[in-house]
C-alpha cells in the first residue's frame, strides 16, 4: 500500500532530521541561503532526463516555495541529476489553485501545492480538513496527518480519484482572526462581519460563533476592512503580513482555529508514466521536503509576527478558547457524518 510506504518514509525522515537538529538551529533566512543549489547540482539539473513543472500561488519567501526547493534539490540528489523540478511561484502559471488543478488535469503542470477546499471539488472528503477547530496544536496536526488511518486515508482518497497522485502534506501557517477592533472573547464576535471561505460548513461554523460571515474576493479584503464593509477576516500570520492586512485591521486574535493543511500532488498520468525507481525518488523527495517545509513554516510565522509587533500590531490571546471549540463540535460532527468520515474525525479527536 503506497500510504504505508509514504508514512514510513516520513517517520524515518523525522528521526534523521531530529538528530541533525541537535547540531544547531537554522533561521528561515539562513536556511534559504544554505540550501542554494551548488554548481555540481546545477550541472546535474542541466542534464536531467525528466523535468517536472511545479507551480504554486505564493511568493518566493513562502514556505510553499521553500518546500518545493527542498523537493527539487533532494530529487536531483536521489536521481543523480537525471530528474529535476522547475518551480514557478507567484501564481505565474495560474492565479489561483483552482486553475492549477485544471492544469494538472490537462498535463500542462505536473506538481502543485493545493488547499483541501480547492481540491474538494474533485475529492469531496478532503474538504473536512479545511474546517476550523479540528486540531489543538501543531503536534496534534502532525500526529493526525502521519497516522495511516487519518492522513493516509485522505491521501488514498486523492489517489482513488484517478487524476492526482498525493505525495505529501505541507503546512500553511496557523490561521487566526484579524479585526478592526479588539476581539477578546467569544462574546466579542457577536455581529462581526467576517470574510470567510465560500463554504456552507464554514459559514455555519462562524454563524454559530455569533459572527455574520460573508463572501468576498481575496483581493478585496484590504479595501473591505478599510472601508468598513467587513469588520474582520481570517488567515495565517505570514499572509496577514504579506498582504498588509494588519494595516487596516491592527488587532489579531490568536484563535488559531486552523492548522492549515495543504497537499502536494502530482498528475497521476505523469507519475504513472515514470519507472518504479523514479516514482520512489519522487516519493522520498516529497516526504523529505515536507519535513523541511513544516519547520520553515513555523519559523517563518515567528519572524512575521515579530515584524508585525514591531510595526504596532496588537496580538490578543483568548482565555475562553474551549468555548469556541465546544460551539463548533456539533457542526464538525454533522459535516463528518455527511462526508462519511466520522471514523477519521473521532480518531483525530482521540489523538488530541
Amino acid at each position: 500500500m503506497k500510504t504505508k510506504k509514504l508514512l514510513a518514509v516520513l517517520l524515518a525522515l523525522a528521526l534523521t532530521l531530529s538528530m541533525a537538529a541537535c547540531s544547531g538551529n537554522t533561521s528561515p533566512t539562513s536556511a534559504a541561503a544554505n540550501d542554494a543549489t551548488d554548481s555540481s547540482a546545477e550541472n546535474d539539473a542541466s542534464t536531467a532526463q525528466v523535468k517536472l513543472i511545479a507551480a504554486h500561488v505564493n511568493n518566493e519567501e513562502s514556505s510553499y516555495h521553500y518546500g518545493l526547493t527542498q523537493f527539487k534539490e533532494k530529487l536531483e540528489e536521489l536521481s543523480g541529476g537525471t530528474m529535476t523540478l522547475e518551480i514557478h511561484g507567484n501564481g505565474e502559471l495560474g492565479g489561483d489553485e483552482t486553475e492549477l488543478i485544471e492544469k494538472v488535469a490537462t498535463q500542462t503542470v505536473d506538481v502543485i501545492v493545493v488547499s483541501p477546499g480547492d481540491l474538494s471539488n474533485a475529492v469531496r472528503e478532503v474538504d473536512f480538513l479545511a474546517l476550523p477547530f479540528i486540531y489543538n496544536s501543531v503536534d496534534h496536526w502532525k500526529a493526525a496527518i502521519t497516522d495511516e488511518n487519518i492522513g493516509g486515508f485522505f491521501l488514498d482518497k486523492i489517489d482513488e480519484h484517478g487524476t492526482f497522485n498525493a505525495l505529501a502534506y505541507y503546512m500553511c501557517g496557523i490561521r487566526s482572526v484579524f479585526c478592526t477592533e479588539p476581539i477578546e472573547s467569544l462574546a466579542d464576535m457577536d455581529g462581526k462581519r467576517i470574510r470567510v471561505k465560500s463554504s456552507e460548513a464554514v459559514v455555519n461554523i462562524w454563524s454559530a460563533l455569533g459572527a455574520s460571515p460573508t463572501s468576498m474576493a481575496y483581493n478585496e479584503i484590504y479595501s473591505g476592512l478599510q472601508n468598513g464593509v467587513i469588520d474582520a477576516a481570517e488567515n495565517d500570520i505570514a499572509n496577514i503580513l504579506n498582504m498588509n492586512f494588519y494595516e487596516a485591521a491592527p488587532y489579531v486574535t490568536l484563535t488559531q482555529h486552523d492548522y492549515a493543511t495543504r497537499f502536494v500532488v502530482i498528475g497521476a498520468a505523469r507519475y504513472n508514466a515514470l519507472t518504479a525507481e523514479q516514482q520512489a525518488w519522487i516519493d522520498e523527495a516529497a516526504a523529505y521536503s515536507a519535513e523541511m517545509q513544516w519547520e520553515y513554516d513555523m519559523q517563518y510565522a515567528d519572524t512575521c509576527m515579530e515584524q508585525m509587533v514591531a510595526e504596532g500590531t496588537n496580538f490578543i490571546e483568548l482565555s475562553d478558547v474551549d468555548e469556541w471549540v465546544a460551539t463548533c463540535v456539533p457542526i464538525l460532527e454533522e459535516v463528518a457524518a455527511d462526508l462519511g468520515i466520522t471514523e477519521q474525525y473521532e480518531a483525530i479527536k482521540a489523538l488530541g
